[in-house]
């Protein structure tokens, strides 16, 4: 089902459920005061007539009332609609993108490399073979990606591998013209303006950045209550678009970091600071955001 359909289908369940306040409220009634599978699941499932009069299937909350039983299906829609709004914004190109800080990494890794296995790409980008692998079936099923033919794989077209040429025991991936294409995208500012849209933690980071001054992978994560090893990906992300970059001075001066004031900060970590493209393309989101 498509996220507009099941959008329309919540609201048409809780129109539904408000119209039919007085039915439904007797159900629940009648099914708390009675033994059933209902009360293994937690839920129950009624037949009732739509306002144009056809039948529909609802499944209840068995301990909530008809009115929050609606709720939290206008609620759903609203938050479906409104990633369906924010996906509309991506200019195309993004789209087949998974909106994950390792599918980039993989895109810009392959790119380098033009050509490589997921164990291997895991290990270069330290990230979960698992994952990879998922994300890199998933790209190619969206078209950025394209499997190296089966047979020897020579040196010059596979970087990764050290040996002069190597017989296929994985299943090798490279970027697809499609991904030449996006990675190039990337480097325009209008596609790194729609790469914090389809990034939303990327914003809040380059965001942090900019009014915060340097920080490091996991104080932003422990600030921000999100996995050490996502954000650490994310800035990595953000670096290879250009967004942000690595701090290099030895030492932070006071002036600099309003995070975590100090008169100054000797560096024991890696810290980020935004880029002025950085600036420029948060600065862009904002503004059509207003």
């Amino acid at each position: 089902m498509s996220a507009q359909a099941e959008s329309d289908r919540l609201r048409l369940e809780a129109g539904t459920i408000m119209t039919r306040y007085q039915q439904v409220q007797e159900a629940l009634e009648q099914a708390r005061s009675e033994d059933g599978d209902h009360w293994d699941t937690g839920t129950l499932t009624i037949t009732l007539d739509t306002p144009q009069g056809d039948p529909i299937d609802i499944t209840l909350d068995l301990e909530e009332d008809p009115a929050a039983n609606a709720q939290s299906r206008y609620e759903r829609a609203k938050e479906l609609e409104a990633e369906r709004e924010r996906r509309e914004q991506i200019v195309g190109q993004l789209a087949p993108l998974p909106a994950d800080p390792v599918a980039y990494l993989i895109c810009y890794h392959l790119d380098t490399v033009e050509g490589n296995y997921p164990r291997s790409m895991a290990g270069h980008l330290d990230a979960d073979r698992a994952h990879v692998e998922e994300l890199c079936e998933e790209m190619e099923r969206a078209g950025l990606l394209e499997r190296v033919e089966s047979g020897t794989v020579k040196q010059r077209n596979v970087k990764a591998k050290a040996a002069d040429e190597v017989r296929q025991h994985h299943t090798y991936y490279r970027l697809s013209r499609e991904g030449d294409h996006l990675l190039r995208f990337l480097d325009d500012a209008d596609g790194q303006v729609n790469v914090l849209r389809h990034l939303p933690d990327g914003h809040t980071l380059v965001e942090r950045l900019a009014r915060g001054g340097p920080d490091y992978p996991r104080m932003s994560a422990r600030d921000l209550e999100m996995e050490f090893e996502y954000v650490r990906h994310l800035y990595r992300a953000l670096r290879q678009v250009g967004l942000v970059m690595k701090y290099e001075g030895s030492t932070i001066k006071g002036t600099e970091r309003s995070l975590k004031p100090k008169t100054e900060t000797h560096r024991k970590h890696t810290y980020y600071v935004t880029t002025d493209r950085g600036d420029e393309v948060r600065r862009r989101v904002d503004e059509s955001a207003k």
